[in-house]
């Protein structure tokens, strides 16, 4: 439509998935969330706890949670004997991949919620 403003995040850092090549989602609404990732391809479902999950072809993830709160899962890497190597990481709102778990597999506090929140 005329005079219609179409909200689009910045680029992300990518390289971990379709989930990384865009930047953050605060401040979009619910709606052009939902466009926004549809039309990067997303199959959408609502997951127990009602969160809408958005699952891109390489298998990374964008995660609406009740709250508005965006999680956002790298696509799967695996190491040479066929063993996740990504397993548990999750991206921050601009793609970067963030550890959440330290070398003995411990979560590290404060590391699952990256402030990335869409307005409802």
């Amino acid at each position: 439509m005329v005079g219609e403003e179409t909200c689009v995040p910045s680029q992300g850092v990518g390289g971990n998935g379709i989930a990384s090549e865009f930047g953050d989602l605060t401040g979009m609404t619910r709606q052009e969330v939902d466009d926004f990732l549809r039309g990067l391809g997303a199959k959408v479902k609502s997951s127990s706890g009602n969160y809408v999950e958005y699952k891109f072809s390489d298998r990374s993830k964008v995660i609406i949670r009740t709250n508005s709160e965006v999680v956002r899962l790298p696509a799967p890497r695996y190491g040479s004997d066929g063993r996740r190597i990504n397993w548990g990481l999750r991206l921050d709102k601009d793609g970067s991949v963030l550890q959440t778990r330290d070398e003995f597999g411990n979560q590290i506090p404060n590391t699952h919620i990256t402030g990335e929140k869409v307005s409802n």
